[in-house]
């Protein structure tokens, strides 16, 4: 059975479009020039056209036409969140300011659902601060299933997160697979803004990261909030 029609178009546009024949924001072939070209219907021209729109490589706009999309969208690129005092002088501290079990109803039902936990099982919420030369800049909430978590030990002990996975567990959670997701709030919650000095009108910064082992059992769901003026995110497209 051969490829459909609408495939060989798509397969013939996508080629054009990675091989630098249009640049972004060009405008691209209207239907009609694609039924002539291809002497196709109607019909299947749209349905190609239309997968690449979904791809987010074209876009369409109303009663202008059709357009090489600006979204990187399925583009190979390089995203890099810098700290913006990279090579300056001074001394960069991480601090534990709460360590807390979550059973029953003092857990978080969101919490609860993101870590995947049973109804009997626990979690705890880990608070840590970080600050360059003094002045707090981050602060990470991390939900941790109980099961991970050592009770015996001082709060300091999880000034790393990351390091007791890998030393309790002989995990490495920057090896597995993880999903974040970024935004910035209008304001940050009250216990944030004390923390990090924050007035009620500063932007922050918040991201959660979620950590997934072999299994799909999730190590962790990390919320943190970041200083506006502290945030800086690089964006490097690789060349086509």
């Amino acid at each position: 059975m051969g490829t459909p029609k609408y495939l060989q178009i798509k397969t013939a546009l996508l080629e054009e479009l990675e091989s630098g024949k249009f640049e972004y924001g060009d405008k691209f072939y209207s239907n009609t020039e694609l039924i002539d070209r291809f002497v196709a219907s109607s019909i299947t021209v749209i349905h190609a056209v239309n997968d690449l729109v979904s791809e987010g490589l074209l876009v369409r706009y109303q009663g202008k036409g059709t357009f090489v999309s600006r979204s990187r969208k399925k583009r190979s690129v390089l995203l890099s969140e810098n700290e913006v005092f990279t090579g300056k002088d001074g001394v960069e501290t991480v601090r534990v300011v709460a360590l807390e079990r979550r059973e029953g109803d003092r857990r978080s039902d969101d919490v609860v659902a993101r870590l995947g936990l049973a109804d009997y099982e626990a979690y705890y919420d880990i608070e840590r601060v970080r600050a360059f030369d003094g002045a707090a800049y981050q602060m990470h909430v991390s939900h941790i299933p109980a099961r991970y978590i050592r009770p015996d030990v001082e709060p300091g002990y999880y000034e790393s997160i990351y390091q007791r996975f890998k030393g309790d567990f002989g995990l490495h959670l920057s090896r597995e697979a993880s999903s974040e997701v970024l935004r910035v709030l209008k304001g940050a919650p009250a216990r944030v803004a004390e923390l990090l000095g924050l007035s009620a009108d500063d932007p922050c910064i918040y991201k959660t990261h979620l950590t997934t082992l072999e299994g799909d059992q999730v190590a962790e769901y990390t919320e943190m909030y970041k200083r506006w003026d502290y945030f800086e995110i690089q964006i490097d497209e690789q060349r086509r």
